[in-house]
């Protein structure tokens, strides 16, 4: 199989590179399909629309086109495109329905590009556009070291859970309540998580309404090195985490990071140790969810879409080919299961889950009525009719 690639730069103000950290102020237009009277929502879709396109026009759009090909067979044909740089602020100017379908939006933007994390500005911008996700954290913690006049001690604390929150809310992230969590988790299913079950981390922080769960092991052990005659004490230890999508369960992020910090008290300078790693993660960690939903933003995001009370292996077939030409916006559609009646779909778009439920619900494909039945943040679940 021969993989071929190709990478076009498209855009009429790219940022020259001596200009790439300063503000832009751009002025866009963006519209919004009104769908079932809801205006609501279509001008949420307008002003969506205004600020990508207020991003590309500043930042270029870059295309990527990949291509598959088996004993000089088309395989597969897929093109993906991504924006650099992010909206830091934005304001409505205009706005107002079109014409009885359509809602139009203008806005005035501020985009930039440099390192989104250190923004607050642009961070909390991003998470009201992501429908303000909350988060929730569960780590397994063990500190290990001798105190005076005792042998080997371990200490289970939760330093490394209270490091990772504490840096996460400065920059404007919000999380489910710890203390009701531990009150009520079972052993079982605290031990299977921490082990690396991601589907159980996931059905926990679904159930306790977070979007995301961080979930890893802090581990701090002490040293003793001698330098010059004296003996030196020292505290090490590794964090390991990952970011997991409570609705899919895919892993958004994944990081390792260590830090040292000499005591006298192993249990103190452990403490310390673990902070100082979890700082270190946390920032990779920050980074790397920013930059996922900053793409889920700007060029659209895959999720999940499970439709269930299908009709045999024709219908399947059917609806998988008619999806992007009945639900607007649909740039593709990947099957990912098939079992009795019930079948799993991941799809792309620009837009969020509630832009595909409101898009999906009433089709009617040759007979086959799509009802939306469940919906969560990155998921649609449809009955056919």
């Amino acid at each position: 199989m021969k993989k071929v690639l190709f990478t076009l730069i498209l855009g009429t103000a790219l940022l020259a590179q001596g200009d790439m950290n300063a503000p832009r102020e751009v002025t866009a237009t963006g519209m919004g399909s009104i769908i079932g009277g809801d205006v609501a929502h279509a001008r949420d879709d307008a002003i969506e629309d205004a600020l990508r396109k207020g991003l590309e026009d500043v930042m270029g759009l870059m295309v990527s086109a990949e291509t598959l090909v088996e004993n000089s067979m088309l395989i597969e044909d897929k093109i993906y495109s991504k924006t650099q740089g992010y909206i830091q602020t934005y304001q409505v100017l205009r706005e107002g329905k079109r014409d009885e379908m359509l809602y139009e939006v203008t806005v005035r933007a501020l985009v930039k590009t440099a390192d989104l994390k250190s923004d607050l500005d642009a961070i909390a911008t991003l998470i009201r556009r992501k429908n303000t996700p909350r988060m929730m954290v569960l780590f397994e913690e063990t500190n290990i070291g001798e105190t005076p006049g005792m042998h080997l001690v371990t200490t289970d604390l939760n330093t490394a859970e209270t490091a990772i929150m504490e840096k996460f809310m400065a920059k404007g992230f919000r999380f489910v309540d710890q203390q009701t969590i531990k009150a009520n988790l079972d052993r079982a299913m605290a031990s299977a998580i921490l082990r690396g079950d991601n589907e159980k981390a996931a059905a926990l922080g679904k159930s306790y309404g977070a979007e995301v769960v961080m979930t890893g092991k802090a581990v701090a052990k002490a040293t003793e090195t001698e330098a010059f005659g004296a003996k030196i004490r020292s505290q090490q230890a590794t964090v390991t985490a990952r970011a997991i999508r409570t609705d899919t369960g895919d892993i958004i992020a994944t990081g390792t990071a260590q830090g040292a910090f000499p005591h006298i008290d192993d249990m103190t300078g452990g403490a310390k140790a673990i902070q100082k790693a979890c700082g270190t993660l946390s920032d990779d960690l920050m980074q790397k969810i920013l930059d996922r939903w900053q793409s889920d933003v700007n060029v659209g995001s895959t999720m999940t879409l499970k439709i269930q009370g299908i009709q045999g292996y024709a219908q399947l077939k059917k609806l998988e080919s008619s999806l992007t030409y009945y639900v607007r916006g649909l740039n593709s559609v990947t099957r990912r299961e098939y079992s009795g009646t019930f079948a799993t779909f991941e799809v792309e778009m620009k837009g969020n889950a509630d832009d595909l439920a409101s898009r999906i619900d009433g089709q009617n494909i040759d007979g086959m009525v799509l009802s939306v039945v469940g919906m969560s943040q990155n998921t649609v679940t449809v009955q056919v009719k």
